[in-house]
């Protein structure tokens, strides 16, 4: 085969997008003309709005621009680079090894430069997995990788105020309250706390508050001595509070401890002391709290259900975490973190269209990023595999109102509604198809099978999802070439399309 119906016959770009290190392309002036989805995903930056960057928009982030060293020696150049987080610059460095190649026009002058990164920890990582997995034959007995410290994507002013905040207290031991809304992230910010503070490699126990029950939980963070009460163990057991020993204990929903425990913990906080249940010793235990709770502590306290002393004990530095609605800036970023922890999660290379990107930015996020989070999961799970490009979001996950469809453009200019389905979100109705049709011509079938003569919501340009064939053959009773007809495509087409998507034949409907 000649180079130039190669050439026309492989898809470069898709090519480029499964290779798992990151690509970029650039012109003399070191305009981004073509990045892969890997380089995406680093970033955090969606593609459309990643060309329209140059590089030297990213010198911040990076110790050395390996693009101009290409242009200056005019051959290829491999160098380690350090870079940080484009949304988080105050965040941890890596390390990366990056080959910048230049692509020459018949005049020697460069007409393109091509950049290849590949990130040094992430390699070490997939390196020990493999050792340890015994998948690499010839091996030794090095130790695996230590983890790093976990990094949190924050773009918008309040967050990273936040943090920096957060990065200043971290090194004291004072003792820090977190407030926020259910899902705001108050766990990520309690570790982001511990793993910036001097007590770091120590313990960190975190308990939630809400999920002992009441007669259990003072047992549960002070522990207790043998025959201390019926069904406990015959030697006793230690503690949440003493485990923490040396370390952080991380109390999350403070707000639901019983009146008796919020006394003996004040106890504890100002004594620095433990005493179990069903012992007459105590015991010194050194460690730094951090609390967290989604509700008003001072109207708790004006009901009577948190105690005044505990309130001001442990309200020494309050820190607020904004909802996911209020650091809209923050919303495109996690969307694509996610995006990318998930891909490599279960193996999957996808990607989402500037209109669903739209969507998700549109949205209100009453859950938070815990919502934002299963949002992204779930659209990367139930999507087939073989779908790289999410372009539609299924009805009924993301209950867009009126007002955010048409607010939304007030902070968001060139928003529009993209919500439409790709896959079930529940029961399909026996005779509903979430299309829209137009026209009133119809031809009759036998069975009362009526089936539009035009179909608006599904063309051969735009092929049906699955979850429309799933209903058209419900509609039609299962016949298949009522189906094709319905749906506006050939019963070659359909059957293919069937295979694509894995359709059961036990699904239900009578397949005839």
């Amino acid at each position: 085969m000649a180079d130039s119906e190669l050439h026309n016959l492989l898809p470069f770009a898709e090519i480029l997008d499964n290779i798992d290190v990151g690509i970029a392309l650039f012109d003399p002036q070191g305009n981004y003309l073509f990045v892969n989805t890997n380089l995406i995903n680093w970033r955090n930056i969606p593609r459309a709005e990643f060309l329209s960057h140059n590089v030297h928009d990213f010198l911040k982030i990076m110790d050395v621009c390996v693009f101009d060293l290409v242009m200056e020696k005019k051959q290829l150049v491999k160098r380690l680079q350090t870079y940080r987080n484009f949304h988080n610059m105050d965040g941890v460095t890596r390390l990366r090894m990056v080959t910048g190649i230049p692509i020459f026009d018949a005049f020697g002058n460069i007409q393109y430069v091509i950049s290849m990164m590949q990130d040094i920890q992430t390699f070490e990582d997939l390196y020990h997995s493999l050792l340890k997995e015994h998948k690499i034959i010839n091996y030794d007995t090095k130790e695996p990788a230590v983890r790093e410290k976990q990094d949190i994507v924050a773009k918008s002013p309040a967050f990273q105020q936040l943090l920096s905040v957060a990065a200043n207290v971290a090194s004291l031991d004072s003792t820090v309250l977190l407030y926020g809304e259910s899902g705001s992230g108050k766990e990520v910010l309690a570790h982001y706390i511990y793993e910036h503070s001097e007590r770091c490699g120590k313990p960190l126990i975190t308990v939630n508050c809400a999920a002992f029950p009441e007669n259990l939980i003072e047992a549960e963070l002070f522990g207790y001595e043998k025959g201390s009460f019926t069904g406990a163990a015959k030697d006793g057991k230690i503690g949440l509070v003493e485990a923490a020993d040396g370390g952080t204990l991380f109390l999350d929903e403070i707000n639901s401890l019983p009146i008796n425990v919020q006394g003996k913990l004040l106890r504890t906080l100002e004594e620095k002391s433990i005493q179990r249940i069903g012992s007459t010793k105590t015991k010194k235990v050194n460690f730094r709290l951090i609390a967290a709770t989604n509700r008003n502590l001072q109207k708790l306290v004006e009901q009577g259900q948190f105690r005044e002393d505990l309130y001001y004990r442990i309200q020494v530095i309050p820190l607020t975490i904004p909802p996911l609605h209020n650091r809209k800036e923050d919303i495109i970023p996690l969307c694509l973190h996610f995006l990318h922890y998930f891909g490599k999660k279960y193996n999957l290379q996808k990607e989402f269209s500037d209109s669903v990107l739209d969507a998700v930015q549109r949205y209100s996020w009453p859950g938070n990023v815990r919502e934002l989070r299963n949002f992204v999961e779930r659209m990367v799970v139930m999507t087939p595999r073989a779908t790289r490009m999410i372009s539609q979001i299924p009805d009924g996950l993301l209950d867009i109102t009126p007002d955010e469809r048409h607010d939304s453009g007030k902070d968001i200019p060139g928003t529009k509604s993209t919500v439409s389905a790709i896959f079930p979100s529940g029961p399909i109705p026996q005779a509903s198809l979430p299309i829209s049709f137009s026209g009133s011509i119809t031809n009759h079938f036998p069975g009362d099978v009526t089936v539009p003569a035009t179909i608006s919501g599904v063309r051969r340009s735009n092929m049906p999802t699955r979850d429309q064939i799933i209903a058209a053959l419900q509609t039609c009773s299962g016949h298949r070439e009522k189906t094709a007809e319905y749906l506006g495509i050939s019963r070659r087409c359909l059957q293919y399309k069937i295979k694509e998507y894995h359709i059961s034949p036990r699904c239900h409907y009578d397949d005839k």
